[in-house]
């Protein structure tokens, strides 16, 4: 870290979580990167995590089939995860709560959401949300669960990034293990693509303002399974590929296009050069996609 950048990070989630600014180090601007990602980090998990009891998400799950009154920021996360399948065509999908149990994933994690495994496919559009003057409500099918972790990552980048940079005037990087918004409009910030395979070079280039994300199997992947669902099997996704890494306007939509491409397997190259984006597929070859830098030394400077 240079002396012109100061950073807080927070160990939490099974990775490590970062906010920097381009700004000389001083402890009241420590203090406030350190609060506000703290409490931001604390607030998204009271909202979205599968394994409190007391979460918005866990009570949305319990009254499945009914309406459940949210806060608006439930709301804000629960439609970046219905603009993610939306964009995906469902192959990102928010009701894959039961799944990712089935799949073994609480317990590879030693943690109990205390939602019931189960592999039937649901119909993420069956999510109604109604908004009322003072209040909102959700509903999500009978038998559903929801599981809005890696979009609400991308989405909690975004926040963060927008928060610090609005706040302080300062360019600004959030990186959320592994899901990552730039906000740097007058000089570019150098970030780093990082597949975590041996004997696969990190690729850096160059942001201004937009989203990248890296979606595989090198960290949340155990004995006959791992975490990335295929919606259209209700199981874990066979896939060529160790890692995706994509690059998008934001952090939400970068996360979204890499876990689609990792769960179109080998369609996924085809599926996001049809949208438009920049990514690299890793795996027994490597794949490029859009501008996506062939060589670490390459540069690419616009989303």
């Amino acid at each position: 870290m240079v002396d012109y950048e100061t950073s807080a990070c927070y160990r939490t989630w099974k990775t490590e979580l970062w906010l920097t600014v381009r700004a000389a180090r001083s402890t009241r601007l420590q203090r406030w990167l350190n609060d506000l990602l703290h409490d931001e980090v604390d607030a998204l998990d009271g909202l979205a995590s599968r394994f409190r009891p007391d979460s918005v998400s866990t009570r949305v799950t319990r009254n499945a089939g009914h309406w459940t009154e949210v806060p608006w920021d439930f709301v804000a996360v629960l439609t970046a995860a219905l603009h993610a399948a939306e964009a995906t065509d469902g192959l990102v999908h928010p009701l894959l709560g039961r799944h990712v149990v089935a799949a073994g994933y609480d317990t590879w994690a030693r943690q109990d959401s205390g939602i019931s495994a189960g592999t039937e496919r649901r119909d993420w559009r069956e999510i109604e949300i109604s908004v009322g003057r003072s209040a909102a409500r959700v509903r999500i099918p009978p038998e559903s669960a929801l599981d809005l972790g890696a979009v609400a990552k991308g989405w909690l980048a975004d926040r963060l990034a927008q928060i610090a940079h609005a706040s302080t005037g300062f360019d600004a990087v959030a990186n959320m293990g592994g899901d990552l918004r730039v906000i740097a409009p007058q000089t570019g910030w150098v970030v780093g693509a990082d597949p975590d395979l041996p004997g696969v070079a990190t690729i850096e280039f160059e942001l201004h303002d937009a989203g990248l994300a890296t979606s595989g199997v090198g960290h949340r992947a155990w004995q006959g399974g791992h975490h990335l669902i295929d919606p259209r099997t209700g199981r874990p996704a066979r896939s060529p590929w160790f890692s995706v890494s994509a690059l998008a306007a934001d952090a939400a939509g970068a996360n979204a296009a890499a876990t689609a491409g990792f769960v179109s397997g080998d369609d996924g190259p085809g599926l996001l050069q049809s949208m438009g984006l920049d990514a690299w597929f890793v795996g027994p070859t490597q794949h490029t996609v859009g501008r996506w830098p062939r060589e670490p030394e390459s540069t690419l400077v616009e989303a």
